[in-house]
C-alpha cells in the first residue's frame, strides 16, 4: 500500500486550499453571522474543477478517483465544512444517484449544468418523522393516468431554499415499506412545489438548508427516476459518496483546529512562557495530531477501496464515524486552548466547533455507524 500522495494529488490539494483561503474565508464570518450562503461560490468552484471532481467528464465532472476527490474535499473544508458541503452537495449525492438510476435523457438534461455550477440540485429524503429510519417516509406519490400526484414535505434539505431542481424520495406503496420507495425529480417552478429557508441554527450557519412542501403536485411519468420501489437501492452510491465527503471534510476541520492550536500555542504567553511549553497543552496537541492523522488514513483507505470497486461498507463507517467524532473532539479542545478568544468568531476554531456538531449527525449518526460496524463484524443485525 502506498501512503504517499501523487504529484497530481498534491497539486489538487494545494489548489483547493488556496481557493478556500481566497474565496471562502474572507466572507465567512459575516455570512455566518447572517446565516447566509453565497451560491456564487458554486460557479467559482466549478471554474477551478473543484465542484464535481468525482463525476464523469461526460457529464461535466473531472473524472477523478475518490482519493483525489477526498484530498480536495479535505482541503476545502479546512476553511469551512458547512460552506463546502452546501456548494458541492448537488454533485455528491443527488447527482450521483441520478448517474446510477436515471435515464440517459435525464442525465444529459440535469447532470452537466449541475456539475458545471449552472444549476443547483438538492437531494431530499429527510422528513419531520423520517431521519435514519427511511421506512417512516410519509411523502406519498399516487399514480393518476400519465402523472404522479405528490403530497408531503421534506425538512433539513441542503440548498432546499435555493435549488433549481430536487431529486426526492416518496412512498408509492406503503404496504411494501422500504421497497415501496421511489425517486422523482422536480424543477422549482412546478405548480404545487414550494420551499422555505430554515433559520435559527446553532450550527452549519454558513451553509444552506430549507424545507420543502408538495401539495397535489403533478409530475409526468418521465420525472420518475429508476424503477418503482428501487429508491434506496439506487441511492446507495450517492449516500456512500456523501459519507466519504463528510469523513474527508471532518479531517479538514480537525487539521484546521490543529493548525490554529499550533500557531496560538507558540504566540500566547502565560506564566512567563508560551503556553505550548506547558505539558498539558502539548498532551492535547499530540492527541489532536494523532487522531487527525488516523482519521485521514481511514478516509483515504475508504476512498481507495471505493475507487477500486472493492466492498467497503465497514471501512466507510469506520471513516465517517471516527472522523466526525475526531473533528468534534479536536474543535472542542481547540476552543479550550484558545480560552475565551476561542468562543469568538475572530478565530476559526469556533465555527469549526459549530460545524462539527452537525457533521456527527449528517450521513448517519455515530450510533448508526456503530451498528453498521457491529453488524459487519458479527454478521448479524442489531435490529430488523
Amino acid at each position: 500500500m502506498d501512503f504517499e500522495l501523487s504529484e497530481e494529488q498534491m497539486m489538487s490539494r494545494d489548489m483547493a486550499r488556496k481557493f478556500a483561503e481566497k474565496e471562502i474565508i474572507p466572507k465567512l464570518r459575516e455570512n455566518e453571522r447572517q446565516e447566509k450562503f453565497d451560491p456564487g461560490i458554486i460557479k467559482k468552484m466549478a471554474s477551478q474543477g473543484l465542484l464535481a471532481p468525482h463525476m464523469p467528464e461526460k457529464y461535466g465532472g473531472m473524472g477523478l478517483d475518490y482519493v483525489t476527490s477526498a484530498v480536495i474535499w479535505e482541503s476545502l473544508c479546512h476553511a469551512s465544512l458547512a460552506v463546502t458541503q452546501a456548494a458541492v452537495s448537488g454533485p455528491i449525492q443527488p447527482a450521483t444517484n441520478l448517474l446510477d438510476a436515471g435515464t440517459e435523457e435525464q442525465k444529459q438534461k440535469y447532470l452537466p449544468p449541475v456539475c458545471k455550477g449552472e444549476r443547483i440540485m438538492s437531494g431530499a429524503v429527510v422528513e419531520p418523522n423520517a431521519g435514519s429510519d427511511s421506512s417512516m417516509i410519509e411523502t406519498a406519490a399516487a399514480r393518476s393516468g400519465n402523472h404522479w400526484i405528490i403530497n408531503g414535505s421534506k425538512i433539513f434539505i441542503t440548498n432546499g431554499e435555493i435549488a433549481d431542481v430536487v431529486l426526492f424520495i416518496a412512498q408509492t406503496d406503503k404496504s411494501k415499506g422500504l421497497k415501496g420507495l421511489t425517486s422523482f425529480i422536480v424543477e422549482k417552478d412546478t405548480p404545487g412545489f414550494s420551499s422555505t429557508p430554515m433559520k435559527g441554527r446553532i450550527s452549519w450557519r454558513g451553509g444552506s438548508e430549507g424545507a420543502l412542501q408538495f401539495t397535489d403536485m403533478e409530475l409526468p411519468l418521465e420525472n420518475q427516476v429508476g424503477e418503482v420501489g428501487s429508491a434506496l437501492r439506487d441511492a446507495l452510491r450517492g449516500i456512500d459518496t456523501a459519507r466519504l465527503f463528510l469523513a474527508a471534510g471532518c479531517v479538514g476541520v480537525a487539521q484546521s483546529c490543529l493548525d490554529s492550536c499550533l500557531k496560538y500555542a507558540k504566540e500566547r504567553v502565560q506564566f512567563g512562557k508560551p503556553i505550548g511549553g506547558h505539558q498539558l497543552i502539548q498532551e492535547i496537541i499530540a492527541e489532536m495530531a494523532t487522531r487527525t492523522e488516523a482519521a485521514r488514513w481511514l478516509a483515504y483507505r475508504a476512498a481507495d477501496l471505493k475507487s477500486r470497486g472493492v466492498r467497503h461498507i465497514k471501512e466507510m463507517s469506520y471513516a465517517k464515524y471516527f472522523a466526525a467524532e475526531t473533528a468534534l473532539w479536536a474543535a472542542s479542545q481547540a476552543v479550550k486552548i484558545h480560552g475565551s478568544f476561542g468562543t469568538f468568531d475572530d478565530y476559526p476554531v469556533g465555527h469549526h466547533y459549530q460545524d462539527a456538531i452537525t457533521a456527527t449527525i449528517l450521513g448517519g449518526t455515530a450510533q448508526i455507524h456503530q451498528l453498521t460496524i457491529g453488524q459487519q463484524l458479527l454478521e448479524m443485525a442489531a435490529f430488523k
